[in-house]
């Protein structure tokens, strides 16, 4: 996949996980994990400042080193008025950037061009290859794209799994399609929910995707992915994943072992049949409702943001 002129594998990894906060991880084993999977054809990495206030960057900066791969972050919405103080920092965490991105959009009483014109001064200035944003709709997306003078968008990166399809409602679809920016699918799995796998992990009992699941459509789904893995003798992960590569979608799942990394990797290499895609586009279709990104944050203040992320970090 392009996303401007950077070339990347069909699918990458979510370094949420690196931060430690929300997720119960043996660095260790993660670290063994993200080697595995460049080792296997995996060139791109994704991560933010928010995780862990720093500690994903760092981790993810370690991981890369020695390996060709494709390195992105994200600034914190909150951190509008200071995108170039904080992309300096996450550069000095991770040693380089490829694709910077708005982690999410900004406070409603601050100008958006202000921000996104930001971005593309530090893409001009060499900070990063490319630009991006991250859980905006397709209002939201063509707003920013229109500030823009020089350069383009290149991503929009946003919730995307069997239970929650909202992107591919036609206004997004065709706005993205229409703008040339690729799709980032986080929590492409579900954090496990579309797999019908429970932890213990904070990250997944703040998610509503585990509530979906335990409803008559959301069975229906988890069952659809195990009976296309039983059949094809792969991984239930590896069956999402090669569904949502098939939609045209760079999906980021996070993993925490080398098990988990080879999942990942071979998902790159599966060819569903058509009546597999069928069938899994068939089950997840009740989940196509609902909205693109995170417009509602927008309403809260930046320095509330903020706080509530240093009580309950991420």
């Amino acid at each position: 996949m392009e996303l401007g002129s950077l070339k990347v594998s069909d699918i990458g990894l979510g370094a949420w996980q690196a931060g430690g906060r929300a997720w119960t991880v043996d660095k260790s084993e993660l670290l063994k994990a993200y080697r595995r999977a460049f080792e296997l054809g995996i060139n791109f990495v994704d991560t933010a400042e928010i995780y862990g206030w720093g500690e994903s960057e760092r981790f993810v900066g370690e991981a890369v080193r020695g390996y060709d791969v494709v390195v992105a972050t994200k600034v914190a919405g909150f951190h509008w008025g200071r995108v170039e103080k904080s992309a300096k920092a996450s550069l000095a965490r991770l040693g380089r950037i490829d694709l910077l991105q708005l982690h999410w959009p900004p406070p409603v009483y601050v100008p958006l061009c202000r921000v996104v014109r930001e971005l593309e001064r530090l893409k001009e200035a060499g900070l990063t290859s490319e630009i991006g944003v991250s859980n905006f709709d397709a209002r939201l997306l063509r707003r920013a794209s229109e500030c823009l003078k020089r350069h383009e968008i290149v991503s929009d990166q946003i919730e995307y799994n069997p239970l929650n399809r909202a992107a591919d409602a036609e206004e997004f679809r065709k706005t993205a399609e229409e703008l040339e920016v690729k799709i980032i699918a986080w929590s492409p799995l579900a954090k496990g929910a579309a797999l019908g796998k429970w932890g213990p992990d904070r990250a997944r009992s703040m998610d509503p995707a585990f509530k979906k699941a335990s409803t008559e459509a959301g069975r229906r789904v988890v069952e659809a992915v195990k009976a296309v893995a039983q059949r094809r003798g792969v991984s239930p992960a590896a069956v999402v994943l090669a569904w949502l590569r098939h939609r045209g979608v760079l999906p980021i799942p996070g993993v925490k072992n080398a098990v988990q990394a080879e999942d990942v990797a071979g998902a790159l290499r599966l060819q569903l049949p058509e009546d597999d895609l069928r069938l899994l586009d068939e089950a997840t279709a009740p989940f196509v409702a609902g909205r693109v990104g995170m417009g509602g944050i927008r309403y809260v203040p930046g320095f509330l943001q903020k706080l509530a992320l240093k009580l309950y970090p991420v």
